[in-house]
């Protein structure tokens, strides 16, 4: 995001070669955050995704992460305090049972006229915007059989399916010179482990070096619990596949999801707290852009008990995790504010990752 008028000489995240964007007040890269993708409560009369999102900004979080269908669905959103915005947009499989030149053409059409509204409504001034989907490597094994390398038909098709997508993304950017929020694609991989140690065919090593996608987001469940400096070689590996594009930072990967359930902390809130918080904490040690924890409201329900991927529990209690993030979130502000009164400029990313990995590693457990 750029700065304020008295703060253009630095910009935290200088990532595109777009104009100078308008800034919101005070904002600066917050790079950890949550999202809400079908929630399985809720308790107002709001739709339950909007009714999460507006919890998630109570907390004090500038990152949203949803699934968007249009953009007249993302106005409620885009109106909220938020600068960046992460989406599943198309999130869907279609173009693996056969890319044809009618499901180009619809591909090509709705990402084109997405992007060019993002780019040209009055409300998504100062805010960036990543269009991106669901874990693609599910895609290249419909089967999720993970002994098995993708097929050579599905990795075509996906490199075809990413080039369609960023072509119109790119054609709308060039159309807009005016534009004042920035679009981004992103590609999401979810079994980097099997290319970087087993030699599989995935997303990371047989997709990823044949596109020019903008980002990369990582849903890194299968490395969340290793060492920092095993989470940072996985990182690195998964960098090192995009091929190199102008006006975007050296690290063009980002956390998309990571976290432990509730459930799989024994339903102990103490527990909860410091596991996530130690998995927070190791990624921010590669100084992402984004690190997103999976998520506000649980999604998944098994033999009709909540999983509890959750910062807010079906009986709308919040957790030992939600009160810690909501501090971070209060505590980046401070430091970014007086950071500001000393230097005159706001931090940037690494700045707030590398503020925000030592304040969780020093918070004492709940």
């Amino acid at each position: 995001m750029a700065q304020g008028k008295k703060n253009r000489s630095v910009a935290p995240m200088e990532m595109t070669p777009l104009p100078a964007v308008a800034t919101l007040p005070d904002a600066f890269p917050q790079i950890v955050g949550t999202q809400a993708f079908g929630p399985a409560y809720k308790f107002t009369k709001d739709e339950a995704v909007l009714e999460a999102a507006k919890g998630i900004s109570a907390m004090g979080s500038r990152i949203l992460k949803i699934n968007a269908v249009s953009g007249q669905q993302l106005s409620p959103y885009v109106a909220m305090p938020f600068t960046h915005y992460v989406l599943w947009y198309r999130s869907a499989n279609e173009w693996t049972k056969g890319f044809t030149p009618e499901l180009k053409r619809r591909e090509y059409n709705a990402v084109y006229s997405f992007t060019k509204d993002l780019l040209t409504r009055y409300d998504t001034a100062g805010k960036t915007f990543f269009l991106g989907h669901w874990e693609g490597d599910w895609y290249l094994l419909p089967d999720k059989d993970v002994k098995k390398d993708a097929a050579p038909e599905l990795v075509a098709a996906m490199i075809e399916w990413y080039a369609i997508r960023q072509k119109a993304v790119d054609d709308a950017r060039s159309e807009v010179p005016y534009a004042k929020c920035r679009v981004y694609t992103y590609a999401e991989v979810n079994r980097v482990r099997d290319a970087m140690k087993d030699g599989r065919k995935r997303l990371v090593n047989a997709v990823l070096p044949k596109t020019n996608v903008d980002f990369v987001s990582y849903s890194a469940y299968d490395c969340q619990l290793l060492p920092a400096e095993e989470i940072r070689a996985t990182l690195d590996y998964v960098n090192a596949q995009l091929p190199a594009k102008a006006g975007l930072p050296a690290k063009r990967v980002f956390i998309g999801e990571c976290g432990l359930s509730w459930k799989s902390c024994d339903a102990d809130g103490a527990k909860h707290e410091q596991r996530n918080r130690e998995i927070v904490a190791k990624f921010l040690t590669w100084k992402p852009a984004l690190v997103l924890f999976w998520q506000y409201y649980n999604n998944e329900v098994v033999d009709g008990q909540q999983v509890g991927f959750w910062l807010v529990d079906d009986k709308n209690k919040k957790t030992p995790l939600h009160a810690t993030l909501t501090e971070l979130f209060a505590a980046q502000e401070e430091a970014a504010m007086e950071m500001r009164g000393r230097t005159r400029r706001l931090p940037g990313f690494e700045e707030m990752a590398a503020f925000s990995e030592n304040w969780l590693r020093v918070r004492p457990a709940r």
